[in-house]
């Protein structure tokens, strides 16, 4: 069972070829080897005569050619039959004329891209969605009754509803990860904070015990513990409490670039495949940030006070006041 769809499927003769393809990241990792492959090389003029290609200029819309400035004067002039053609800036993907999904001259929805068809019925491509099943369906899966009084809605419509929840989803993950940074600022102030006044409560401590009689050298030890051990203390609540919010932190920041690549997909069918699942994904993210989980557990002051007034009998007992 997929546990992104939650679909069941058995293994036959066709092996592992018989399951689902997530074409969605198929996409996805489409895109980013084209991005590597645009950032090695720069778009070529088509019709040069030198030895490499001059950088192209433009882009003819309707001839598809690149041309650099020179054979753009002498084999595509602004007159005649060439007059009305739009000249583009080149493409970003060098090879690539139409210049990726969404440039000019792309064709359809998917750029030029061939839509999916239905897994049981070839010639027939996607344009309705079962809610119930929650699986693209073509209108000949619907006429043979397999979705008889299931809930069908049309395809697009589908589709523009769950990128509107996951943009909204994501929304709340995007405040609550801006929040998390300004609290890790908050944080590692909070921590210097601690150690100025931790060092700030040492050198009182040992002025006040440093005036008192040979019998105060034994109880300065233990009033130095006890201050080291607040500090040490407030520190470690402090970077558990950073060690927490960068995870969660870190793993918002995946989901979110995730969902964001996934929102530039134009498949609707793939998108659907993964858009439930991912959509619970965000919002339980986005849950995870319950109240008082940005708010700091120890304030950065020391609560403790000492009393050197006492008779010198009294020495040996002497100790924090606790004000907690």
């Amino acid at each position: 069972t997929c546990p992104q769809c939650h679909r069941s499927a058995s293994l036959d003769q066709r092996g592992l070829r018989g399951f689902q393809r997530n074409r969605l990241l198929e996409a996805i990792v489409q895109r980013y080897q084209q991005g590597r492959a645009a950032a090695a090389a720069a778009a070529k003029c088509q019709l040069c005569d030198r030895s490499p290609p001059e950088p192209a200029a433009v882009l003819c819309e309707q001839c598809e050619v690149l041309y650099c400035a020179a054979c753009q004067l002498r084999c595509h002039p602004a007159r005649g039959p060439f007059a009305k053609h739009r000249l583009a800036p080149p493409p970003a993907h060098p090879g690539a004329p139409g210049g990726g999904g969404d440039g000019g001259g792309g064709k359809g929805a998917g750029g030029g891209r061939k839509l999916p068809t239905c897994a049981e019925h070839d010639l027939e491509n996607y344009s309705m969605y079962c809610v119930s099943c929650r699986s693209p369906v073509c209108y000949q899966c619907l006429e043979e009754g397999k979705h008889n009084k299931h809930d069908v809605k049309a395809l697009g419509a589908m589709w523009k509803q769950h990128k509107a929840q996951l943009s909204q989803a994501l929304n709340g993950v995007s405040d609550k990860a801006k929040e998390a940074k300004e609290f890790l600022v908050q944080l590692k102030n909070l921590l210097q904070q601690i150690q100025e006044n931790g060092l700030d409560y040492e050198a009182c401590l040992v002025a006040q015990c440093d005036a008192l009689v040979d019998a105060l050298t034994r109880q300065k030890a233990k009033l130095l513990t006890k201050v080291t051990k607040e500090r040490e203390h407030k520190l470690k609540v402090v970077w558990d409490q950073i060690n927490h919010c960068t995870l969660k932190l870190r793993q918002s920041t995946g989901l979110m670039e995730y969902c964001l690549e996934v929102i530039k997909e134009n498949d609707p069918s793939g998108f659907l495949q993964i858009s439930d699942a991912l959509i619970k994904r965000v919002q339980v993210s986005q849950e995870q940030w319950v109240k008082g989980a940005l708010e700091p557990k120890v304030s950065a002051e020391f609560d403790l006070t000492l009393d050197s007034e006492p008779l010198l009998q009294s020495i040996h007992q002497l100790d924090f006041i606790q004000m907690k």
